[in-house]
C-alpha cells in the first residue's frame, strides 16, 4: 500500500494546485438558465423562460440556443424558435421534454443549462399511425402497442378495442384481432376505410383514435401539404412551403398554387382582403414550384390553396391561411371608397352596369377598403350625399344612411357621392351615376362546363360557355383566357360556334385546348352583353381538364338494388329472384345502384343508365340511348319508378372517365301480378306509420290488434326473403307507452302462400344484451313455431314488445346498464339484442329477422 499512497499524494497537490492557481486569468463567461422546471397535462402549449440568465459584462446583449435534448416517443414537437429567450412548442405527447440552452454575450458561450417539461395523462391515450395510402389487396397493419398508461400506470394493463367505423360499398373487409394490440384490415375495394382504436385502462378510456386508410388500384394519389398557417406583416414577401407533399409511389411531383379552391369547374370567390390590389394572374410569383412567394399588400386573412400531380392523378386540394399584420408603428392609411370593389382578375376591363329599373329599389352600399385591415361597416363609417337627380325626384335624406338605397320615380341620372371613414381619417369622396329607365340593362353572368375532365395528351379539353345568361336576352361576347397549363405546354385556345335550336349564332361559346402535356388545363372566362358591359371581375368563373400520358379503363364491380344489407339502404325488395319478383303496382319505385365503380386513376366518373321493358310499359328511359353522352353524378343511383305491365325488364350501367368505358353491367328482373306471385309472399303492412309516426299499437290485452284486412286499411308492402330490418332511426316504442305494463305492437306483417305449402321453423325471441334490459322482452302474435301455411292461405301476424309495469322508474333507477357494443352509427337502444327471428324450412335461406328500437 506504501508505494499506492507515495503515487497519490504528489497526484493531490498538482490538483490543488490546478485549483487555486492562474485564476486571474480564467475568462469571464455568460451564464445559461434554462428556466424553472414544469409538471402539467399534455395538450397545451408551454413557453420556456431563459429571461434568467445573465452576462457578467454590463450591457452585453445576450443570444440564446436552445436544442431539444429529447422528447416523448411519437411526440413531433418542435421549437417555435431556436434564438429567442422565450419559445413555446406544443405538448402534443404525455412524457418528458427536456431542453439544452446555451447562450453568448458577444464575448463567450455559456456551460449548458437544462430545463425539463413533464407532461402527465391522467386518462389513457390510443397512438397509432393515423393515415396509410395503399394499394388494393394489401394488409394494413393496425398497430397500437404504443399506447400510454395514465400517467404512473402500467401498459401491460391497457385494454384495446379497435373498429372498423366505415368502408366503401361493396367491401366485406373486418378487423381481425380487434381486441389486440396489433390488428389487421385487408382492403378489397378501392375507397377510404376508417377505423377507431380506444384503449381503456381500469375505469378509465381514452379519446378514440381515428385511422384513415385511402386504397387505390393502380396508382396512389399525392397528397398536397401548403403548410402553414403563415403571418407576414403588410408588404413584406412570404414564401409558402409545399415541400412536404408527397406521393406513396415516389413519382416527381408538379406543383400548382391557387388563390381559389379548383375542382372541375365553378365560379369560385378569392379569400383575400377586399383591399388587396393583387389579381389571380400575378399574386403567386412561382407559383408553380413548391416553395412560391406572395407580397400580401392589404391587412387580413387570406386562403392559398395548394394541388399536386404526379403524372396520373392529382391530389387533393389543401389550404392554409396566411394572416397579414400591420407593423405597429406604421402610420394610418386613408380608406379607399369605391362602388364596385377591387377586380380579382385582370385578363379584361370590367365595364360595370349603371342603369337600374325605373320605380324599383336599388341597393349600393359599394365595395370600399382599407389596406389596414379596418372594418369600414357601421354607424359613421360610411357616407353619402346626393351631386344631382333629375327634375320632380325628392331627394331621399341620406346624412345619417350607413347603406345607401333609393327607389328612382323619374327617369334620368341619378349622381351620389360617398366618402368612407376608417376611424381616423376620410377617404376621398367617389361619384356614382345611376340611369334609371324602364328596360334597364343587367350585368350578364358567365356559365362554363366541362365536356370530360379527363382527357389523354393530344387529345382536346373542351369547355363550354353555353350556361352563361343575360337576363335582357343579349346577345353575349365570350373572352377566354387560358390560366394555367402544365410545365413546357405551348397549348393555345381554339374555338368553336354553337347555332341554338331557334337559329341565334353563339360566336366562340365553346373553347377547346389541345393537349401537348399531362397535367391541368384551366381556362377563365367572362362574358359581355351587346351593351359592352361584362361580368363581375370579382368572382372567378373557370373550367378544368386533367390530360393524362396513360389512362386506365374504371370497372364497374357489379349492380345492385336498394336490398343491401344495411340498416340505411336495405329495402327488403327482391326483383331480380326468380322466385320472389317484383309485383306491378307495388307503391315503392326500384332503385338501382352502381356498386363500386372504380376508377384506378382517380378520375372523375360519368353514368350512363339504360332500360329495356316489356311492350306496353312506359316507365322514363333511364338515360340516352348514344352510349357517348353520360350524366356526370356524385351518387351511382338510378330510380326507375314502378313496373305496372308484367314482363322482364332490364337495366344496364356503364361509367367513363371522360376517356374509357367501363365493360357495362347488367340486372333483369321480371314484374307479375299478385295473383301470380310464384312462392311465399312476405308483406309489410306499415301500420307503424300512422299520422303521429309512431309504429305501435297499446294494449295490456293484446286484443283488437288485428283490423280489417291490411290493418285498419294500411298498403302492404312487399318484402323479400332473406328479412332483416333494424329500426334505427325512428322512435317506434317508448317506455311510456305502457305504464301499467304490457304488450306493444309495433310491426305488422302479413304471409300468403303462392305455389305450395311452407312451414315457419325456427320461430325464436332473443334476450336484450344490456345489463337490466331483461325485463323486456318480445313475442309473435299470430305465428307459431312448426305452422303449416297452406297453398292459398294467407296469415296475419304482428311483431310486440313486452314492457312491464313502471319500467320508466326502473330505468330512471339506473337499472340498465351500457350498451356492450356501441357503435358510433347507432342510436342507443335499450332493447339491444333483442330480436324476432323465424325460417321457412322449405326455403334454405329464407330467414326472418326484426330488431325492435326501444328508446
Amino acid at each position: 500500500m506504501k508505494p499506492f499512497t507515495r503515487v497519490l499524494a504528489p497526484l493531490g497537490m498538482l490538483l490543488l494546485l490546478a485549483g487555486c492557481g492562474g485564476g486571474d486569468d480564467a475568462p469571464e463567461v455568460p451564464t445559461a438558465n434554462a428556466g424553472v422546471d414544469q409538471t402539467l397535462q399534455y395538450g397545451g402549449t408551454v413557453t420556456l423562460d431563459a429571461s434568467g440568465s445573465s452576462s457578467p459584462h454590463t450591457g452585453a446583449t445576450l443570444s440564446y440556443t436552445w436544442t431539444i435534448a429529447s422528447k416523448p416517443a411519437g411526440s413531433a414537437a418542435e421549437l417555435s424558435s431556436n434564438s429567442v429567450a422565450h419559445p413555446t412548442f406544443n405538448v402534443d405527447m404525455p412524457g418528458t421534454y427536456e431542453f439544452d440552452l446555451v447562450v453568448n454575450d458577444g464575448t463567450a458561450s455559456s456551460s449548458h443549462d437544462r430545463v425539463v417539461i413533464t407532461a402527465t395523462n391522467p386518462n389513457p391515450l390510443a397512438v397509432a399511425t393515423p393515415q396509410f395510402n395503399v394499394l388494393i389487396g394489401t394488409t394494413v397493419s393496425l398497430d397500437g402497442s404504443a399506447s400510454l398508461p395514465p400517467t404512473g400506470g402500467s401498459a401491460s394493463a391497457l385494454n384495446y378495442r379497435w373498429t372498423l367505423t366505415s368502408k366503401p360499398t361493396g367491401s366485406l373487409a373486418t378487423i381481425g384481432g380487434a381486441l389486440n394490440p396489433a390488428a389487421g384490415i385487408f382492403i378489397d375495394v378501392e375507397g377510404t376505410y376508417t377505423a377507431t382504436l380506444v384503449v381503456t385502462y381500469q375505469d378509465k378510456t381514452s379519446a378514440p383514435l381515428l385511422v384513415t386508410i385511402t386504397a387505390n388500384r393502380s396508382n396512389t394519389a399525392p397528397i398536397a401539404k401548403a403548410g402553414g398557417p403563415y403571418t407576414v406583416e403588410r408588404g413584406q414577401t412570404l414564401r409558402l412551403d409545399g415541400t412536404g407533399s408527397s406521393d406513396a409511389d415516389g413519382d416527381t411531383l408538379s406543383y400548382r398554387w391557387y388563390l381559389f379552391s379548383p375542382g372541375t369547374s365553378g365560379p369560385v370567390p378569392l379569400l383575400m382582403p377586399g383591399a388587396s390590389r393583387l389579381t389571380l394572374e400575378n399574386a403567386l410569383q412561382g407559383y408553380n414550384t413548391a416553395t412560391p412567394t406572395i407580397k400580401p399588400d392589404a391587412v387580413g386573412s387570406w386562403s392559398v390553396y395548394l394541388v399536386v400531380y404526379d403524372g396520373t392523378s392529382l391530389s387533393s386540394v389543401s389550404a392554409t391561411t396566411i394572416t397579414v399584420t400591420k407593423r405597429p408603428d406604421t402610420p394610418n392609411t386613408p380608406p379607399v371608397a369605391d362602388f364596385f370593389g377591387n377586380p380579382r382578375v385582370s385578363f379584361f376591363t370590367p365595364s360595370y352596369a349603371n342603369e337600374v329599373e325605373l320605380a324599383k329599389a336599388v341597393f349600393s352600399s359599394g365595395n370600399s377598403w382599407d389596406i389596414d385591415g379596418t372594418s369600414l361597416t357601421g354607424t359613421g363609417r360610411r357616407r353619402y350625399r346626393w351631386i344631382g337627380t333629375p327634375t320632380g325626384f325628392t331627394q331621399n335624406d341620406l346624412s345619417a344612411a350607413s347603406s345607401f338605397s333609393f327607389t328612382p320615380t323619374v327617369t334620368g341620372d341619378y349622381t351620389v357621392e360617398m366618402t368612407v371613414n376608417d376611424g381616423d381619417a376620410d377617404s376621398a369622396p367617389v361619384q356614382r351615376t345611376f340611369t334609371a329607365r324602364t328596360g334597364a340593362n343587367r350585368a350578364p353572368n358567365p356559365g362554363i362546363a366541362v365536356d370530360a375532365s379527363t382527357v389523354l395528351v393530344g387529345g382536346t379539353g373542351w369547355f363550354d360557355a353555353r350556361t352563361s345568361t343575360d337576363l335582357d336576352g343579349d346577345q353575349l361576347t365570350y373572352n377566354w383566357f387560358l390560366f394555367d397549363k402544365p410545365d413546357g405546354s405551348t397549348a393555345t385556345l381554339k374555338f368553336e360556334n354553337v347555332t341554338r335550336d331557334d337559329g341565334a349564332v353563339l360566336s366562340n361559346a365553346r373553347a377547346g385546348v389541345v393537349t401537348d402535356k399531362p397535367g391541368s388545363y384551366i381556362v377563365l372566362l367572362s362574358v359581355t352583353d351587346s351593351h359592352g358591359v361584362t361580368s363581375s371581375p370579382v368572382t372567378v368563373y373557370y373550367g378544368r381538364v386533367i390530360a393524362k400520358a396513360q389512362n386506365h379503363a374504371p370497372v364497374i364491380e357489379r349492380l345492385s338494388f336498394n336490398n343491401d344489407w344495411s340498416s340505411t339502404l336495405r329495402g327488403n325488395v327482391h326483383f331480380n329472384d326468380s322466385d320472389q319478383p317484383y309485383i306491378v303496382g307495388s307503391i315503392e319505385p326500384m332503385k338501382f345502384f352502381v356498386f363500386n365503380a372504380v376508377d384506378p386513376d382517380r378520375d372523375a366518373l360519368y353514368y350512363l343508365w339504360t332500360l329495356q321493358q316489356p311492350a306496353g310499359s312506359t316507365l322514363p328511359a333511364a338515360g340516352s340511348a348514344d352510349p357517348s353522352t353520360f350524366t356526370p353524378g356524385v351518387v351511382p343511383l338510378f330510380t326507375l319508378g314502378v313496373p305496372t305491365v308484367p314482363g322482364t325488364y332490364e337495366v344496364t350501367a356503364l361509367v367513363s372517365d371522360g376517356v374509357e368505358r367501363s365493360a357495362p353491367k347488367t340486372l333483369r328482373f321480371n314484374a307479375v301480378a299478385r295473383a301470380n306471385y310464384p312462392s311465399l309472399l312476405l308483406e309489410d303492412f306499415y301500420s307503424a306509420y300512422p299520422t303521429n309516426n309512431y309504429d305501435q299499437q297499446i294494449s295490456t290485452g293484446v286484443t283488437g290488434l288485428m283490423g280489417g284486412p291490411g290493418f285498419a286499411g294500411n298498403v302492404a308492402r312487399p318484402r323479400a326473403f332473406p328479412y332483416w330490418s333494424e329500426d334505427y332511426g325512428a322512435i317506434f316504442v317508448t317506455t311510456d307507452l305502457a305504464p301499467a305494463g304490457g304488450d306493444v305492437i309495433v310491426k305488422n306483417y302479413r304471409l300468403t302462400a303462392f305455389g305450395g305449402d311452407y312451414t315457419i321453423t325456427n320461430l325464436a325471441v332473443s334476450t336484450p344484451v344490456r345489463t337490466g334490459a331483461q325485463v323486456f322482452s318480445g313475442k309473435f302474435i299470430g305465428l307459431t313455431n312448426g305452422q303449416v301455411i297452406r297453398r292459398g292461405e294467407s296469415v296475419n301476424f304482428s311483431l310486440a314488445v313486452t314492457i312491464p309495469a313502471n319500467v320508466s322508474a326502473y330505468i330512471a333507477g339506473g337499472n340498465i346498464g351500457p350498451d356492450p357494443d356501441l357503435l358510433s352509427s347507432e342510436p342507443t337502444n335499450l332493447a339491444k339484442g333483442l330480436s324476432l327471428t323465424f325460417s321457412v324450412a322449405e326455403k334454405p335461406g329464407w330467414t326472418f329477422e326484426y330488431r325492435p328500437y326501444l328508446n
